[in-house]
């Protein structure tokens, strides 16, 4: 994310402001990394107590007038839901639970391109009220329109009150509602507006509690064969619809990944030695103007340019992938909007 944000911050043909979006925050180191990268990040987090620590990590940063943090989950239907699994870490795995109507914990769900605006979020510079806690707080046509939406007299929300300008960098860990997450997002990337996508993603288990009306310890079967064809059906629409490449990137099931590629016969090496299938993505001096000599420029020293490094998901690849996926283990997606800054991905190297 930090070199995605360097690269765009530093754009001269940049119109908007440098904007992530932070779907499942919780403590909001996601958030607290783009805000003091320059950024201006809106951050989702239905838990009260998880909201304080990011408002205090923004102040300690002294952030807070770029960072805003909604009390909201993120889900592709407007709903007043409970969660579940907040006591467990901190809340570090609080879900939303469609089963659970008594819990302490109630959140409001929106889907993602239901963003409030940038200016209804941002438009006082020098408002550093980081913590939303209620729709009120961003406007009362938004509030308005919400609660339309909840009581079924309203299918969405006005057009002129949402956000709909370029998210530079969309990160997306929603504790098993990723698929969800991604649909919600759809006048989003179909517009075009994000250009940088990365998510936690699978296996396919996480998936199970997102199925409403079917239990997963006796439906199991049936669960999966939804929730992977899902999977699949969205991926391919990120190639093919949204004008996007998709990239695996390094998590836990990274060897397993590697494992799979080769057993696949898979070779992105033309030279036909060596590494065949991990790709090293690489900084470089993309501008000509001085370094920011921060810690990121001495961590990407030591590490001689390594960004990270990546696996192409390619379209053919995409449907073995899924099915296996239980095997393989937790992945992290990265998506790439073809048509966007090159200068992000030029150098990348098998």
């Amino acid at each position: 994310m930090k070199w995605i944000l360097r690269v765009h911050r530093r754009d001269p043909t940049r119109k908007d402001p440098l904007l992530m979006v932070d779907a499942g925050s919780n403590h909001g180191l996601f958030s607290m990394v783009a805000t003091v990268s320059g950024a201006h990040a809106i951050a989702f987090e239905p838990q009260m107590h998880l909201r304080s620590v990011i408002g205090l990590g923004a102040r300690l940063n002294q952030v807070s007038r770029r960072a805003r943090v909604l009390p909201f989950a993120v889900l592709d239907k407007y709903r007043k839901l409970s969660m579940s699994n907040y006591e467990i870490n901190d809340g570090g795995i609080g879900s939303l639970d469609f089963s659970n109507k008594d819990s302490i914990i109630q959140t409001q769900t929106i889907p993602l391109d239901s963003l409030p605006s940038f200016n209804s979020l941002f438009a006082d510079e020098s408002n550093e009220k980081t913590l939303i806690n209620k729709p009120q707080e961003i406007s009362a046509q938004y509030a308005a329109g919400l609660e339309a939406c909840n009581e079924g007299k309203a299918t969405k929300m006005n057009e002129a009150l949402l956000l709909r300008q370029p998210i530079h960098f969309l990160k997306v860990d929603v504790e098993g509602f990723e698929l969800q997450a991604l649909d919600s997002a759809t006048k989003l990337f179909e517009a075009g507006l994000v250009e940088h996508c990365v998510l936690e993603f699978g296996p396919p288990d996480r998936w199970d509690i997102t199925i409403e009306n079917m239990n997963p310890a006796t439906q199991q079967a049936e669960i999966r064969k939804q929730t992977i064809a899902h999977a699949k059906k969205i991926l391919h629409r990120v190639v093919d619809e949204w004008d996007m490449d998709i990239y695996l990137l390094p998590a836990i099931g990274w060897t397993n990944t590697i494992q799979w590629m080769l057993d696949r016969n898979v070779n992105f090496n033309e030279k036909g030695n060596g590494n065949k299938i991990v790709h090293h993505l690489k900084s470089w001096d993309f501008d000509g103007k001085p370094q920011d000599n921060d810690e990121f420029e001495s961590e990407l020293d030591g590490k001689n340019q390594l960004v990270t490094e990546v696996i192409p998901l390619r379209k053919d690849l995409i449907d073995g992938y899924m099915d296996d996926m239980q095997n393989i283990g937790e992945m992290y997606l990265w998506f790439v909007k073809r048509t966007g800054n090159q200068n992000v991905m030029k150098k990348l190297e098998i």
